[in-house]
């Protein structure tokens, strides 16, 4: 009781303490805090909506470039015939008439 008394004797406690009790405080104080805590739209789902949207962005870039390459890729395939046997025979061990093809796998996969 000895530290609230004290408090109040203080000159701009009395001042400070009329704002607290103003209604129209209070109801601007309770209404920050229902819509920056509690709303649907509060600072912690805003947060996690704004990660959100910067990992889309850099998946976006990422498959951006994986499109670009595997157009770059098509492209280089379909105009040389002899990329097009060289891809054949290293993704899909494609092999002409007469010839053995021999995988070594590494021991490290």
């Amino acid at each position: 009781m000895g530290f609230f008394k004290t408090l109040s004797e203080k000159p701009g406690f009395r001042q400070v303490f009329k704002v607290l009790k103003n209604k129209y405080f209070i109801a601007t104080f309770v209404f920050l805090m229902w819509i920056l805590f509690f709303d649907t739209n509060n600072l912690i789902s805003w947060y996690r909506d704004l990660k959100q949207l910067a990992w889309q962005n850099r998946q976006k870039v990422y498959y951006q470039n994986a499109i670009k390459q595997a157009d770059e890729k098509l492209q280089e395939l379909t105009s040389n015939k002899d990329s097009l046997e060289k891809f054949a025979r290293e993704q899909y061990l494609f092999h002409e008439a007469g010839e053995d093809v021999y995988v070594i796998a590494d021991e490290q996969e």
